[in-house]
C-alpha cells in the first residue's frame, strides 16, 4: 500500500532533503584522490548529526554505516572501507538522512581525478545524469510509474548502455523503502502501474552498468553487489515530492533538474 504523505509532511521532507543536498555535495567535494571512503561515511555521519537528522541507513537491519561507497564496478550497497580513491576512479556516494519521522536518499557518482579512460568515464556518467533529469520531468500528476521507467531505459540504452533491472527505485517516507516499485525499464502495460498523484513521494534511481546488465555479490559481505562483468556502474537519484501546489524536487545534488516547481494558487 502506498503512504501518500500529507502536504505539511512532504515539507517536513523538503527540510530534511535540504540536509541531505547539502551533505550530499559537501561529500562529493571531499571525494579526492587519497581519501578514504571510512572517511566520508565519518564526515556524512558527523554533518548529518550537526544538522538535526540522523543516518537513514544506519536504520537498516544489519547496516552499520552512513553512506554506500560504490567505486568501478561496484553498483549498489558498497560498505565504506579503508580504500583510497584513486585517479580515475568512478566513486558513487548513496546516502540517506532521516528528519522529523520521514528519510529522503539520494546517491550520485563522479569521476575522481584523471586516468585512461575519461572520455568513455566521462560520457557514461553524462548519460546518467540525463536520464535521471529526463524521468524526474516524467513525475507529474495524471502520469504512470510506467512513464518514470520508460525516460530512465530510453536514455541509458540509447546511449549503449545496461539499465540493472534487478535493482529498483522505490516511495520513500516514514519507512526508506517503500512502494510504489519505481524501475528504470518498463514492464507490463501502462495503465498497469501507479497513476502519479499528490501525496506521492519517490526516490527516483538510475542504476545502470557500462557493460553488461547482471549482477552478482561481491566478496562475502552480504551487501556489496558488483557488476558480473566487472564493467563500471552508475548509479543517479533524487527523492521528489508530488504536494497539491505542485512537484517539489527535494534533493538537488549537483543542479539536479526536473519539474521543481511550487505552483501556488495565482501562478
Amino acid at each position: 500500500m502506498i503512504d501518500y504523505k500529507k502536504d505539511n509532511e512532504i515539507k517536513i521532507m523538503q527540510e530534511g532533503g535540504l540536509i541531505l543536498t547539502e551533505i550530499m555535495n559537501l561529500l562529493l567535494d571531499r571525494a579526492r584522490v587519497g581519501v578514504s571512503m571510512i572517511e566520508l561515511d565519518r564526515l556524512a555521519e558527523k554533518e548529518i548529526i550537526q544538522r538535526g537528522g540522523e543516518p537513514s541507513f544506519k536504520k537498516v537491519p544489519g547496516y552499520k554505516w552512513s553512506i554506500c561507497a560504490c567505486v568501478n564496478e561496484v553498483v549498489v550497497h558498497g560498505i565504506p572501507d579503508n580504500y583510497q580513491i584513486k585517479a580515475g576512479d568512478a566513486v558513487g556516494i548513496d546516502c540517506g538522512v532521516y528528519y522529523n519521522g520521514f528519510h529522503t536518499d539520494a546517491s550520485w557518482t563522479v569521476r575522481v581525478g584523471s586516468g585512461s579512460q575519461d572520455g568513455a568515464l566521462d560520457r557514461f556518467l553524462a548519460s546518467g545524469r540525463k536520464a535521471l533529469t529526463s524521468a524526474l520531468k516524467e513525475v507529474v500528476p495524471g502520469n504512470y510509474i510506467y512513464d518514470v521507467s520508460k525516460a530512465i531505459q530510453t536514455e541509458v540504452e540509447s546511449a549503449g548502455y545496461s539499465v540493472v533491472k534487478s535493482l529498483i527505485g522505490h516511495g520513500v517516507g516514514r519507512s526508506l523503502h517503500e512502494e510504489p516499485e519505481i524501475p528504470g525499464f518498463t514492464r507490463g502495460q501502462r495503465e498497469d502501474t501507479v497513476m502519479i498523484k499528490p501525496g506521492l513521494v519517490a526516490a527516483v534511481e538510475v542504476i545502470y552498468n557500462m557493460g553488461g546488465a547482471d549482477v552478482v555479490y561481491k566478496g562475502n559481505d552480504g551487501w556489496t553487489i558488483k557488476t558480473k562483468d566487472d564493467k563500471i556502474s552508475g548509479l543517479f537519484e533524487a527523492t521528489v515530492g508530488v504536494s497539491n501546489h505542485g512537484v517539489l524536487l527535494l534533493t538537488k545534488i549537483n543542479g539536479t533538474s526536473g519539474n521543481n516547481r511550487e505552483n501556488r494558487p495565482g501562478n
